[in-house]
């Protein structure tokens, strides 16, 4: 197939408007790229809450596109309601065990991220995302519509689109993002493939109306029944009587009758006092997969085509949100002519890392939560600690190694765990969060481009030599001072659009812009 000159065309065509397509369009929207994202699904369905966990590091790039504050108003649970988790016997019954200040929900308070975490449903945050796409006026959403194959060449991706009525067009793209979920067209048409395992039976979600449940723990995010034949999980949606409800290993053979009975027996009370409404049931199996590739020069595979992880820890959603911010800012600095393909190609390197790691603590939460599951207070909490507090996964993880990472590091220092976040400017890592006035933090005043941090000592000589370097070359650079009192501040420190530190040094001449932006090959490390 070739290019026609009636072939419409777009610099992004996003397959998929999920958390990734959608969080691939934010991006790219938040520095100035038009893309068309097709989307077969009209609206977006509030029945299957999907993903309830929106974690910090999340919030934190929602903050950069503007829509932090509207997803915390549009979501009916807030951060100061309620950071619990518990687990019991029945709903009827007092807590065996509990977890508090879980899934980052203060990790604002505590000074270790711009924006604590967030329980809200997936749906909720879809409804914001297409709202704000809406706004900027750079992404047309095609809603009806589905990627139906492609072929990519050298100088673009013709894609054919097919609408629900039957019909098609054709559309060239520059680059296509594959954010078309587990069953990925783009996925097949890279020729790539999911490796992994599934668990044996499938578990079955369900969302109820039953505004008379009242567990004797008290208000929780997460109610974790462990003493029935079946076990399971229960939370509110709302205020209102709106629950979710996941049963153990059910799946299919559970219809609305018999789940109805299961949570009856969740809750510790009969059916008829509760007064239980099925809005929705949904099988799933819970699936550690992961793709053999992530990418071609044009084509990438972004969130759920790429990796798909069980629920527990709620790190799926988030995943998908981070692949989406560090495939866009690259794609936006490659056509805005200031990064080459060495960036692109650090895609995959970069987020591939990110998705075993993930995986692997997904899978240690799935297997906790198994037949042979903990039921005492010590044991929950040996087992269970992870899944509810993971700020190291969630902050902490790294680009060291990518071919567009360089500069200074400490051999030494130490490694992040899951629970526990340090904060380090080791070259590849997150940039630590800081205040610089109440309610402004330093994150706000990072560039869209590249962003050098200055030491107190820094040399106002070399800094414009660098920045003349950078002119040159075409990198927008903004210029910063570190804030009063930071850790670090004996470093310049060059940060990239998605906070993560490029390079660390004191020798400004020794930072290779070029290298950074993936415009030329990387030597050695």
């Amino acid at each position: 197939m070739t290019h026609s000159d009636n072939d419409m065309r777009t610099p992004v065509l996003i397959a998929g408007a999920g958390p990734a397509g959608l969080a691939a369009a934010s991006e790219l929207a938040h520095h100035g790229i038009r893309s068309v994202v097709v989307e077969p699904r009209r609206e977006v369905s509030h029945l299957r809450p999907r993903a309830k966990t929106t974690s910090a590091r999340t919030m934190e790039l929602f903050r950069r596109w503007g829509v932090a504050d509207d997803v915390r108003r549009a979501a009916p649970l807030s951060p100061a309601w309620c950071r619990r988790v518990v687990f019991c016997g029945t709903l009827a019954g007092e807590a065996i065990t509990e977890f508090q200040d879980v899934f980052g929900l203060s990790a604002a308070e505590h000074g270790l991220a711009a924006e604590s975490g967030q329980q809200v449903a997936q749906p909720v945050v879809e409804d914001v995302l297409r709202e704000h796409l809406a706004r900027t006026g750079l992404t047309e959403l095609r809603l009806g519509e589905r990627l139906s194959g492609f072929t990519a060449r050298p100088d673009g991706v013709t894609c054919q689109v097919a609408r629900t009525d039957g019909s098609a067009y054709r559309l060239v793209a520059d680059y296509l993002l594959g954010c078309d979920g587990g069953r990925s067209t783009v996925r097949e048409g890279i020729g790539a493939t999911l490796h992994g395992s599934a668990a044996p039976r499938a578990n079955l979600n369900a969302v109820i109306r039953a505004p008379g449940l009242l567990p004797a723990a008290g208000a929780a995010l997460h109610y974790w029944v462990v003493g029935t034949d079946v076990p399971g999980v229960v939370g509110p949606l709302d205020h209102d009587g709106t629950w979710w409800v996941t049963l153990g290993e059910v799946g299919e053979s559970a219809g609305t009758g018999r789940a109805v009975e299961l949570i009856a027996e969740l809750a510790g009370q009969g059916v008829a006092a509760l007064g239980i409404n099925v809005v929705s049931t949904d099988p799933w199996t819970p699936r550690m997969m992961l793709a053999d590739r992530f990418a071609t020069e044009r084509v990438f595979l972004v969130g759920e085509s790429a990796h798909v992880n069980p629920p527990l820890g709620g790190h799926g959603f988030n995943t998908c949100v981070g692949d989406a911010v560090n495939i866009g800012w690259k794609i936006a600095a490659v056509l805005q002519g200031w990064a080459g393909p060495g960036l692109l190609a650090s895609y995959e390197v970069e987020r591939r890392g990110v998705a075993e790691r993930t995986l692997a603590s997904a899978v240690r939460n799935l297997r906790a939560s198994g037949p042979d599951r903990a039921t005492t207070a010590e044991e929950i909490q040996a087992t269970k600690a992870e899944e509810f507090h993971s700020l190291g996964l969630v902050l902490g993880y790294s680009y060291a190694g990518s071919p567009v990472i360089a500069g200074d590091s400490d051999d030494d220092s130490p490694h992040a765990g899951v629970a526990s976040y340090i904060p380090t400017t080791q070259p590849g890592a997150r940039l630590p969060h800081s205040w610089v006035s109440p309610g402004h933090a330093l994150y706000d005043d990072l560039g869209r481009g590249m962003t050098l941090l200055r030491p107190p000592d820094s040399d106002e000589e070399a800094v414009a030599a660098f920045a003349g370097r950078a002119a040159d070359l075409g990198v927008p650079l903004t210029l910063l001072d570190f804030p009063t009192g930071t850790d670090g501040a004996q470093n310049y420190l060059l940060v990239r659009p998605d906070q993560h530190i490029a390079w660390r040094g004191r020798d400004l001449e020794a930072a290779d812009l070029s290298r950074l932006c993936g415009t030329t090959t990387a030597m050695t490390r």
